[in-house]
């Protein structure tokens, strides 16, 4: 296993930026960013199974924050990351069962729906979001590098829902939503990167109002946000994800911005358009780049060496362009919700008979395919 290279927090007086930001906060905040060794990057299934982490040479590690859990949830793994020089990357959930109501935008949950919208829209609400990203980002300041604010928000009906389906008025309120975020992300920590998460779809529509092709979201978005230096976390799943793991044969792509979807087969189309002059990040850079979430299924015949050898191809990839910062594979261990759908994601199979899911059982053969790649 190669050595990890360690890099320590410092603590910086932050009225200068707290007052740039216009934001109350804390009288200090800490610059911390863990530089990832590679882009190898994994949802881990369960903090237990952080010695796994580091046997497969796992340099960045994503983790779920819902509303409804505690806080501190994560304090294991933070301190194991941050320990080991692992960068941890935590994604921050909005989901009925929350500790303060103020931040549900709906009274009542709906039919169907994943992930709710943080609710910006009446007072106690904004108040409540504001109160919240404060908690969370002064308690992990000194621990996560990256921070994604919800789950595939161009979907409004299933993963960011506020009722509100008009395109305008939904990303009015999300760009508000990442605003209070980013304002307290960074006066906590201003070397903390803050990302908007995106499915893979970018010219294709399904005929739901309030499912939004990314190519006429995210200019919305950047209209409204321009003046952060908001990164993009992207899903970059296979066309067929549930049927089979391979994405080069992929129908539903092409090579240009009339592209219906983006995965890893065509990802530079992605990342050129990032390099647009209106693209660019407030001090003229291109802004970043992590793919969050993207899973290959071993749920197929001859599935092992198939999802073994599609990770390997999207890994390479991703390492040849220099644009992406982060790959994180999608599941840990596979998952009986996900198996049901025929995705078996995980480079562990689990154990059918433990009391909790992904429990893991026994390794795939992209377990050692994953451990070999740097």
């Amino acid at each position: 296993m190669r050595k990890r290279e360690r890099k320590f927090w410092k603590t910086l007086a932050c009225a200068g930026l707290c007052g740039a930001l216009a934001v109350p906060s804390a009288m200090t905040s800490f610059a911390f960013y863990q530089e990832p060794a590679s882009k190898k990057g994994l949802l881990i299934s369960k903090q237990e199974l952080f010695d796994d982490i580091l046997e497969l040479g796992v340099d960045q590690v994503v983790c779920n924050l819902a509303s409804y859990q505690n806080v501190n949830a994560f304090d294991p793994l933070a301190r194991d990351c941050r320990e080991n020089g692992v960068t941890l990357t935590m994604i921050l959930l909005n989901n009925f069962g929350a500790r303060n109501p103020d931040l549900m935008p709906v009274s009542e949950p709906v039919e169907g729906v994943g992930n709710y919208a943080f609710n910006t829209e009446t007072p106690e609400g904004e108040e409540a979001v504001r109160e919240y990203a404060r908690t969370v980002a002064n308690h992990y300041s000194n621990s996560v590098s990256n921070w994604v604010i919800g789950n595939e928000v161009n979907d409004a009906e299933f993963w960011d829902y506020n009722g509100v389906m008009d395109m305008d008025a939904h990303a009015a309120g999300y760009a508000k939503t990442f605003r209070i975020f980013y304002e307290e992300i960074k006066a906590a920590n201003p070397e903390a990167r803050v990302f908007i998460p995106f499915d893979m779809r970018w010219a294709a529509t399904d005929r739901h109002a309030g499912r939004y092709a990314v190519r006429d979201y995210l200019p919305k978005l950047n209209a409204l946000l321009k003046d952060t230096d908001y990164g993009i976390a992207w899903h970059a799943y296979p066309v067929h994800f549930f049927t089979k793991p391979e994405f080069l044969d992929d129908d539903g792509i092409s090579f240009d911005l009339n592209t219906p979807n983006i995965n890893l087969k065509n990802i530079n189309v992605l990342t050129d358009y990032m390099q647009g002059e209106d693209m660019l990040a407030p001090d003229g850079s291109v802004r970043k780049l992590i793919l969050t979430e993207q899973g290959f299924t071993s749920a197929c015949e001859n599935g092992e060496e198939r999802q073994s050898e599609a990770i390997k191809a999207a890994y390479e990839i991703v390492k040849a362009n220099p644009y992406i910062d982060g790959f994180y594979l999608s599941r840990h261990v596979d998952a009986k919700s996900q198996e049901d759908a025929g995705g078996a994601f995980g480079l562990w199979t689990r154990d059918p008979n433990a009391s909790q899911d992904e429990v893991p059982l026994a390794k795939k053969k992209a377990w050692y395919t994953y451990q070999a790649l740097e």
